[in-house]
């Protein structure tokens, strides 16, 4: 395969530069794939990124890479759930190896895998080694989420373990305004039905939102029946200016059959439930408290050839945790936090175990002169399963006066710890307790710039160094030797004519190095137009390159979909879409031994949505 001169050149201008040198000058970015909303509440949100300090901050001042979603952004132009929706943000790869809608999803972020990238939900991670974010993925969607946040690079430092890639940050949906109702619903081939039903709004100090959801579809496949029932809800309470009480809980029920050696079901239940209060302790000291219970059951039947249950999992994590922001002057930011984690992890091959892990971290933020920030993180925490960590990060991001270019920068490092299944057996193996955490040091450098106020480009270049990788299959799991790497380029350009009329998004990443033979070249693209006020047309398509997953070699394929929406009334909006236009055939997944998974093909879906 033909690497792009462009890439190829800045990897051998790169690899000429002493790295610790490169890597503390400036780094990385973080490229928006979405344009700011109409609504001046939701620019004021564009503005603003959680993840990389758990604490909202301003985009133009972050020094990690990351990326925000406008979940109504992405409903407008029929992107409904989360893993499709995923693959805008360069750098990310999401899909399944799996099956289709329904089956255990992955996440490739920088060229790492599931195992690498944190699932953090109302401030509560729900992914861990144990628990990986694959279930959570299955069935996501972004009608009842406010915020969508992809934090790539690692992010030990402030997030803990499994950060190697990055972080997926994501908030429940906020009520605000007026109160109001949504009704929307979707029909179309493979025997698809979806449907949300959602109140929200605000009263004086109160807001709420509340939401309830099914979906069902038969996949375009022998046997992939998948059905989910779903519900969120938050309240808030703005008891004064400076506090705010909450509470959140998202829960999800859902059933994946398929064949695979016979008939599967594959059963989850999950359920997330979070208690939090934002205080303004003084006028220079923001502060956030959040206590959340996590609960996770898989099932995996196998009624063909094992009888009525093969394998499964019970997961219940209490989690607390606190986060600060103090002034010390015009130019300094001190940050900290501390954390408490309890989880009683269960399986049906016997083992029981009841494990905490706490710690805490600490940093500045410094703007020596008006154009740079500057910030550095160090954290500790212990694991009882095997010992304690120490993590730290380090960042710069510069924007230069009056063209508005914005270098970022950082250099850090993270860890992935082993998993309670690596650590003690499952079914299908011995496990090792002696396993080590993997290790790994990850740096990356980038520049963004606006064009002619309605449009950017952003390219970054980012580089992560893994040892001590873990081996889980043959069993029992054990450490490899040396360093595994993983590197290459995200390149991303947006922007819109005609006052916003017209609107187009291209993501593209480039993998040099990657973990279990990733696809050297992805990339999206869409583009909308708005030929009259009430409607909405658009184009767009996905580019997937050779790769195996680790298992056989599969060709490349490119999908195309087209959608559009008309506003009939003021509260009636109709919309269609059509996945696959041209009816590609492709594989997702082609391992030894089992028959290759393969994609859906050509789809049509309509449905509308009421809101009163």
């Amino acid at each position: 395969m033909h690497q792009p001169q462009m890439a190829s050149g800045l990897h051998r201008a790169l690899a000429s530069v002493p790295r610790p040198l490169l890597a503390t000058g400036i780094t990385s970015l973080a490229a928006a794939l979405t344009l700011p909303a109409a609504a001046e509440i939701e620019k004021e949100l564009d503005s603003l990124v959680v993840s990389a300090w758990r604490m909202p901050a301003e985009a133009s001042k972050t020094t990690s890479a990351v990326t925000v979603l406008d979940p109504r952004d992405l409903e407008e132009r029929g992107i409904f759930d989360l893993r499709t929706a995923l693959n805008e943000v360069p750098g990310v790869i999401s899909t399944s190896t799996a099956g289709q809608s329904g089956a255990i999803g992955s996440l490739f972020i920088r060229g790492t895998t599931t195992a690498y990238s944190q699932v953090i939900v109302d401030g509560i991670r729900v992914s861990d080694a144990t628990a990986p974010l694959g279930n959570f993925l299955s069935g996501a969607r972004v009608d009842d989420l406010s915020r969508i946040e992809v934090l790539r690079g690692p992010q030990s430092a402030i997030h803990g373990g499994e950060s190697v890639g990055g972080v997926l940050w994501l908030e429940t949906a906020r009520g605000e305004g007026d109160p109001s109702t949504r009704l929307w619903a979707e029909a179309g081939s493979f025997g698809t039905i979806n449907g949300h039903a959602s109140t929200q709004g605000s009263s004086g100090a109160l807001s709420w939102f509340a939401g309830l959801g099914y979906d069902t579809t038969g996949n375009d496949v022998s046997l992939q029946r998948y059905e989910q029932e779903r519900g969120a809800l938050r309240v808030e309470w703005a008891q004064s200016d400076d506090l705010t009480l909450g509470v959140t809980y998202r829960g999800t029920d859902s059933r994946y059959d398929y064949q695979a050696f016979g008939a599967n079901t594959d059963h989850l239940d999950a359920a997330l439930g979070t208690v939090y209060a934002k205080a303004r302790l003084s006028a220079c000291w923001d502060a956030r408290f959040t206590i959340g219970h996590y609960r996770e059951t898989y099932d995996n039947e196998n009624l063909s050839s094992f009888g009525a249950s093969t394998f499964g999992t019970d997961m219940d994590r209490t989690s607390a945790a606190m986060d600060h922001a103090v002034k010390l002057g015009d130019r300094v930011t001190l940050l900290g936090g501390a954390f408490f984690e309890h989880t009683d992890f269960r399986n049906t091959i016997g083992t029981d175990l009841g494990r905490d892990r706490y710690g805490a971290y600490t940093g500045l933020e410094v703007t020596p002169i008006d154009s740079l920030v500057t910030s550095a993180v160090i954290r500790w925490e212990d694991y009882d399963a095997y010992g304690d960590e120490f993590t730290w990060r380090a960042g710069a991001a510069w924007t230069a006066p009056k063209i508005g270019t914005i270098l970022r920068g950082g250099i850090g490092r993270a860890f992935r710890t082993p998993t309670f299944l690596d650590l003690f057996g499952t079914t299908f193996g011995a496990g090792n307790p002696n396993l080590k955490a993997e290790d790994s040091l990850g740096w990356d450098i980038g520049i963004e710039q606006p064009l002619g106020g309605s449009h950017f480009v952003s390219v970054t270049w980012f580089e992560n160094s893994i040892e001590d990788r873990i081996r889980s299959i043959p069993t029992p799991p054990v450490n490899l030797p040396g360093e595994t790497p993983a590197r290459g380029l995200e390149t991303a350009l947006g922007g819109s004519w005609c006052e916003g009329a017209v609107r187009y998004r291209v993501a593209w990443t480039w993998l040099d190095e990657s973990l279990q033979d990733q696809p050297d070249h992805t990339a999206t693209a869409s583009l909308d137009w708005r030929p009259a006020e009430k409607w909405l047309i658009g184009i767009g398509a996905s580019y997937v390159d050779e790769r195996s997953w680790g298992g056989l070699p599969m060709e490349d394929y490119l999908l195309a979909r087209i959608y559009g929406s008309y506003q009939a009334t003021e509260q009636l909006q109709l919309h269609a879409r059509v996945e696959n236009v041209f009816d590609s055939s492709y594989q997702l997944s082609r391992f030894n031994g089992s028959p290759p998974v393969e994609g859906a093909g050509l789809g049509f879906f309509s449905g509308a949505t009421l809101e009163f």
